[in-house]
């Protein structure tokens, strides 16, 4: 499949009105001095808007594209990596396929950025599908929702897009990254030609790097990785620190990575036998960084690497093989599937392979500038756990089974898991139940640790990060939870169970159209798994819609899964743990999905005005658990509003009851005072009404 045209734009308001293009001297390469590598930096504030479209609605199969969602997860991944943009999780929203609408991408692009970037900011927005131009010449992003018999209504114009980000967002350095590729054209104007010139028409001081010149069109490889747009792919790499080369100082700076990206781009596809030349035009701040790693950039200062880049290719004797260089996770290799790693700086780097019951076999490499270079790497030994260790995790295994998790058993099972670690130290397993344990003990710190040693001993343990993802997500750090979740995910894409857990991640992170998809895609995967019902309902629910969340809660209801057993193979997944609840009032749900899926229909009844059925929602979720202050909390709201409709004093009473049952099962709440005060006023009331 062949892309139509790309663009990537860096914009400064305040660079020169006269846009030129600069030929950079690639022989000019220096590196940074110890001294440079010491001094302090100071990263701007990043803002993002990340759009990918594979799948449209109204276009036919054949015109859908294969990689642009992944593309966009990939670029999504690098924006908030600590190794590439650095940008904070709440300040990147991320609209992929259905979600990538045409209002939502006005109202990402034309309210939500604007409203947060200050001048002092950075801001990169990212679009990957198909671009189009009309009868008139005019440029256009295809949303989800392209109606090809309304395109002025329905497509999103590049000339707006353009006078969007030079006038309304005041952020000083601001980045257009436009993939607009499409296999064939979806309109008769839409030629590669006339798609890059509109692209080429955006305001003054935009830089852009088209994926080629005039006609030429750029290539998607399905081996690329497991399936990349050759241009995304090297994109990705180079802000996640390949193209740090100019000075090699663990920044990655515009100029640096429009200088790898051409270079990459054009030298891979030229070795498929295929013509691809990114071109630059337009004018950007040589010092704006794009991307920065504070541990690269300390590894540097230990040792400078050498300039300029070259290719690997990894080959493995064993099927599923993941390969990590440098510790960073590049994809997974196989007897007949060879894994290319193109465009790595030239040096020395540590080439790792991993299989889960295998001992990890690694090799450094020394890349040399220009050359592409086979790696084999081979791994011969199965791990075979030690005799005493095995006897040990069985006596652990068997009393965290048979346990009724009181604190005497817990502590047993504890130990003999950690015994069995300390004797077997490569025992991924025990690491694994001894986080389990742990968590159980609401030893949360000792069971983060217990869990990354797990990940740390089989890098591709699935189960043991899903668990870490979990536990992360129980200390409060949302945003890492996503991305151990996002890597489970990517690891073991047809599990279900790692989905639903993501989906309460992003609901956690408040990402709630995040995880309804995530959620949307655990039940395509299982759609008998209740837990993906109840995370689904839950995130439909923060977006007040409140009709399909209730269909969900019912589905929950029905599916009714959650026994004891299955909490002792999943361990405590985190919305069973007792998580706080947080400042915006959504509660931390409970291990009884009942309980929960009633709590929920009660606040969506709540949401509806429907008092009297909300009642008799959270009647059931109080049944089910009485020392629920939530679920009394929103009784009390309940009657409280139906007392308003029509002034009946058992009403009143009933909410002075739940107003003293919240208090008394939790006295620290956030808002006791005011529940205090409310008390106090219902109080008198009643009186008057003798």
């Amino acid at each position: 499949m062949k892309r139509g045209t790309i663009l990537l734009g860096l914009t400064s308001l305040l660079g020169a009105q006269d846009a030129t293009v600069k030929e950079r001297d690639l022989s000019a390469i220096r590196l940074g001095t110890t001294e440079e590598l010491k001094m302090p930096v100071a990263v701007p504030r990043g803002y993002a808007v990340v759009i990918g479209i594979s799948t449209y609605r109204n276009l036919p199969p054949a015109e859908n594209l294969r990689f642009a969602e992944r593309d966009a997860q990939n670029v999504y991944s690098a924006l908030l990596s600590k190794e590439g943009g650095n940008i904070e999780f709440e300040n990147v929203m991320k609209l992929l396929g259905k979600d990538a609408t045409r209002e939502n991408i006005q109202n990402a692009l034309e309210k939500w950025l604007p409203s947060k970037a200050m001048e002092s900011d950075r801001v990169v927005v990212f679009f990957v599908g198909h671009g189009m131009v009309d009868e008139t010449g005019r440029g256009y992003l295809a949303p989800y929702d392209l109606d090809l018999s309304h395109v002025a209504e329905t497509a999103y114009p590049m000339d707006q897009l353009g006078q969007v980000l030079s006038k309304q967002v005041k952020a000083r350095w601001k980045v257009l990254l436009v993939d607009a590729c499409h296999s064939g054209q979806i309109t008769v104007n839409s030629t590669a030609e006339r798609v890059n010139d509109s692209l080429r028409g955006l305001p003054q001081g935009v830089l852009t790097l088209t994926s080629s010149h005039a006609s030429e069109v750029s290539y998607e490889d399905p081996a690329l990785a497991g399936g990349n747009g050759v241009f995304t792919y090297f994109l990705t790499r180079g802000w996640l620190g390949e193209a740090d080369v100019d000075p090699a100082d663990g920044k990655v700076t515009a100029d640096e990575l429009v200088s790898y990206v051409r270079r990459e781009v054009r030298a891979y596809v030229r070795k498929q036998g295929g013509q691809q030349t990114p071109w630059e035009s337009g004018d950007f701040p040589d010092d704006l960084i794009l991307g920065y790693s504070p541990q690269r950039r300390t590894q540097l200062a230990a040792k400078l690497a050498e300039p300029a880049n070259g290719n690997l290719i990894v080959e493995v004797n064993l099927e599923n093989v993941e390969v990590s260089v440098d510790g960073q996770r590049y994809g997974t290799a196989s007897p007949n599937a060879n894994l290319k790693i193109p465009g790595l700086s030239s040096g020395v780097h540590k080439i790792e392979g991993a299989r889960k019951g295998y001992d990890p076999v690694s090799i450094e490499v020394n890349v040399v500038p220009g050359t592409t270079q086979t790696v084999s790497l081979r791994l011969l030994y199965p791990r075979v756990v030690k005799p005493g260790a095995k006897v040990l995790y069985d006596e652990g295994d068997e009393i965290w089974k048979r346990s009724n998790s009181t604190p005497a058993d817990l502590e047993k099972a504890a130990d003999r898991f950690a015994r069995a670690l300390k004797d077997d130290p490569t025992y991924s397993a025990a690491a694994l139940e001894l986080c389990r344990v742990q968590q159980a003990q609401a030893k949360t710190q000792d069971a983060l640790k217990a869990c990354a040693k797990a990940v740390q001993i089989d890098r591709d343990y699935v189960e043991a990060r899903t668990q870490y993802g979990a536990v992360v997500l129980e200390s409060g750090d949302y945003p890492e939870a996503v991305r151990q979740l996002q890597e489970a995910a990517l690891e073991d894409p047809k599990n279900s169970f790692v989905f639903s857990l993501l989906a309460e991640a992003l609901y956690w992170a408040d990402r709630p159209k995040e995880a309804e998809a995530a959620a949307d895609q655990a039940i395509r995967l299982d759609d008998s798994s209740a837990q993906a019902y109840l995370m689904r309902a839950e995130a439909r629910r923060s977006q007040k819609k409140f009709d399909d969340a209730m269909v969900d809660y019912r589905s929950t209801l029905q599916l009714q899964e959650f026994g004891s057993g299955f909490l002792r193979v999943a361990a405590y997944w985190a919305i069973g743990t007792g998580m706080q609840k947080n400042h915006s009032g959504r509660r931390a749900l409970y291990r009884s999905q009942a309980a929960a899926a009633y709590y929920g229909l009660c606040a969506s009844e709540i949401g509806k005005e429907d008092y009297h059925q909300a009642v008799d929602y959270c009647k059931r979720a109080v049944a089910i658990d009485k020392e629920d202050a939530d679920s009394h909390l929103l009784l009390a709201q309940s009657y409280a509003a139906l007392f308003s409709e029509d002034n009946r004093r058992d009403y009143l009473l009933h909410a002075k009851q739940n107003i003293e049952a919240t208090l008394r099962i939790d006295p620290n709440l956030e808002n006791a005072p005011q529940l205090r005060s409310k008390l106090k006023e219902i109080t008198e009331i009643l009186g008057s009404l003798h």
